[in-house]
């Protein structure tokens, strides 16, 4: 079974028992068959062509551009290849010029900054363009034509005509002179102002050499008040005694205001007295008012009712008036105008023997137009001493610094100081309406605070 395997296979009898032979085409593809593509079509020539050695040929040409700036085989060999003379190792001049090529060496830092393309860069064609050439080649042509006639431009015959004008600005004087001349700095008319002198306001502001004018609501204060008022002579250390009370009059004028305005605020925030207390019986009184009709009995005597009777007055219609009716109303209306014009000439004529009263009447009534001016100014002047209202709150003047009787001192020692120069500044601002009056922000807590025992504490209690 054996012999016949081995002669009908043809397999040896060492082989493996699936080994075949190099010719076998067991387990092997077939060759691919040749595809038959178009050619005439543009779409199957990248697809279907082969131009790997075309690209291959392109990149080394570029290479050797890039790199050579030009085809190797265009280059001459004398540019490739040079002369090997031997070395110059015993000479002294070579070995100069071997430390001098050192010296001059470039580093390796440029070296490698140096690009390496030979390909120099694309020329920008608009880069060397100008703006309206033909124009200025014509300018140019024209202005050499005349300069071949002797006529110069208007250009250069300004800057010529400029150039022969003699200066007319002055040199300044040098500040070490002794000689000099000296003038007031903050006199009306100052020497510096001089060239500035007749020339138009608005050219001085544009050209930066003239002050702007001022406006003149910046100059007004906003309040007439000193920014630093002088004390009483009572709140001196050592005052006399006329002017201590003085001062303590004043002070005690207004600690009564102040106490007159408690005690008003007080009364009306007062309940009502016990006889105006409403009890039960007075409201039950006020319930029951309207409800209960009175008798006739009750009723004041003289109040009887009288029936109503309301006739109907029949109006007399509208009578025409005759021709005769209206010519008399004329004429009395005519006699009613002629007489009011006659009296009005009578009191014109009477008027001039009431000139001396009327010169009278008039001088009181001027007396009494300029005590009203007066009046007005007087309280306007009040008015501008008086802080402006600026804001929600008013302003409240503050307590008068001063010590008792008792509390007075011979010596500045003992004295004891009384007020704030901060608080006083800040009063000051809101007397003169430079800041609004202002009031301490009042701290008000939010959430309840939440007392919490902890635990542990706890225990040591219990």
């Amino acid at each position: 079974m054996a012999a016949a395997t081995s002669s009908s296979g043809g397999v040896g009898p060492g082989a493996d028992f699936l080994g075949f032979t190099p010719l076998s085409k067991c387990g092997k593809k077939s060759d691919p068959k040749r595809k038959r593509v178009n050619r005439n079509k543009k779409k199957n020539w990248k697809k279907h062509s082969d131009v790997r050695d075309v690209e291959e040929f392109m990149d080394d040409v570029r290479l050797q551009e890039r790199t050579v700036g030009c085809l190797v085989s265009e280059k001459s060999d004398e540019s490739l290849f040079f002369m090997d003379k031997g070395s110059t190792k015993g000479n002294k001049k070579g070995a100069k010029k071997i430390t001098s090529k050192k010296q001059t060496k470039p580093l390796r830092i440029d070296l490698i900054l140096q690009p390496d393309s030979r390909v120099p860069a694309p020329k920008d064609i608009l880069a060397h363009q100008l703006p309206n050439a033909k124009k200025l080649k014509r300018k140019r042509e024209r202005e050499e034509k005349l300069e071949e006639k002797g006529v110069l431009p208007r250009t250069d015959r300004l800057l010529l005509e400029q150039q022969d004008k003699p200066s007319t600005r002055q040199k300044d004087e040098v500040n070490n002179n002794p000689s000099r001349g000296f003038y007031d700095l903050w006199a009306d008319k100052n020497p510096l102002d001089a060239p500035l002198e007749g020339k138009d306001q608005w050219y001085l502001e544009q050209t930066k050499k003239g002050r702007v004018k001022r406006p003149e609501r910046l100059n007004k204060k906003p309040s007439v008040l000193p920014a630093v008022e002088v004390a009483a002579p009572g709140a001196s250390y050592n005052p006399t005694f006329e002017s201590h009370q003085e001062l303590l009059l004043k002070a005690h004028e207004v600690e009564v205001k102040k106490r007159k305005v408690d005690q008003r605020l007080n009364r009306k925030l007062k309940g009502p007295s016990k006889d105006k207390i409403a009890t039960e019986e007075t409201r039950l009184q006020e319930l029951c008012e309207g409800l209960v009709e009175e008798s006739d009995d009750e009723r004041p005597p003289g109040d009887d009712v009288k029936p109503e009777e309301e006739k109907a007055i029949s109006l007399p219609q509208g009578e025409r008036k005759t021709e005769r009716q209206r010519k008399k109303e004329k004429e009395a209306k005519v006699l009613m105008m002629r007489q009011a014009a006659e009296r009005k000439e009578k009191l014109r004529q009477q008027g001039l023997y009431q000139l001396k009263s009327i010169q009278s009447a008039l001088k009181s009534r001027q007396a009494e137009l300029l005590r009203r001016k007066q009046l007005r100014e007087e309280r306007k002047k009040a008015q501008a001493l008086q802080p402006r209202r600026l804001g929600r709150l008013k302003y409240q003047d503050p307590d008068i610094d001063i010590l008792l009787s008792e509390e007075l001192t011979d010596s500045l020692r003992r004295l004891k100081p009384e007020g704030s120069v901060i608080k006083d500044r800040f009063k000051s601002f809101q007397k003169r309406s430079l800041i609004e009056p202002r009031e301490r922000a009042k701290f008000k807590r939010k959430l309840k605070v939440k007392y919490v025992e902890k635990r542990a504490f706890r225990e040591i209690t219990a």
